[in-house]
């Protein structure tokens, strides 16, 4: 959906969805990027092995759809860095980099699901700090969601907070 240029409108004119929704839904559509999922609830994962967000994940992104996506989180770690993977549906790829309010950003992309994963340098803090993982996700043939894993690098505990969030907009 791209920007449409809103419509002159004149008087007596008769107003039809075919007229509206280009102006009106899919312009408001095209603004982006709109909120998918809040986490309501604090998720913990004290393993290495990785964890599926049980929240921050996309419906069903359609066939050669691509989309931008943003994870806004806040995370609490307990000693290690975080890591961070994506997955998605066959036929699909992504790109992303985790940052920027955290030191060391890394990338994690691929046409593989899961991809390879990134670990940051996430500085310790008991209340949590905030980062980011922006993606631009290009499908294939193959209907699904994305969503993100995470676990701690090493021995210790990760936990993403209640009210993280993931943001997004279909862009083509």
């Amino acid at each position: 959906m791209a920007w449409t240029a809103p419509r002159t409108w004149t008087d007596g004119e008769l107003v039809t969805a075919a007229i509206m929704n280009p102006h009106i839904r899919d312009n408001q559509l095209a603004e982006g990027p709109h909120l998918i999922a809040r986490k309501t609830s604090d998720q913990t994962n004290n393993t290495t092995t990785y964890a599926a967000d049980t929240v921050l994940f996309t419906p069903s992104i359609g066939a050669n759809e691509v989309w931008w996506l943003e994870w806004r989180l806040v995370v609490v770690v307990a000693s290690p860095d975080p890591k961070f993977r994506h997955t998605f549906p066959s036929g699909g790829s992504i790109a992303s980099v985790i940052g920027p309010a955290i030191t060391g950003g890394r990338m994690i992309g691929g046409t593989t699901s899961p991809t390879g994963g990134g670990s940051p340098s996430w500085n310790n803090d008991a209340s949590g700090l905030p980062g980011m993982i922006m993606a631009m996700f290009t499908n294939g043939a193959t209907p699904g969601s994305v969503g993100l894993d995470w676990a701690a690098n090493s021995a210790g505990t990760v936990t993403v907070k209640q009210n993280s969030t993931l943001w997004g907009v279909r862009i083509a």
